[in-house]
């Protein structure tokens, strides 16, 4: 959880495929992985393209 300007939001800062670090898109809408490509949009998280074992 983040907070911004007074404003509390939900964001990865982790990639959950490869454990990198995110980054944000310059108009903040999407944050993506640099090293798997791993994308989704801020304060969500793509679940297609996870594997879960359970």
């Amino acid at each position: 959880m983040e907070i911004q300007g007074g404003l509390v939001t939900n964001r990865l800062k982790i990639c959950p495929k490869c454990h990198a670090r995110l980054k944000v898109s310059s108009d903040g809408k999407i944050e993506y992985c640099s090293v798997c490509k791993y994308w989704t949009k801020v304060g969500t998280a793509r679940l297609d393209s996870i594997m879960i074992y359970g």
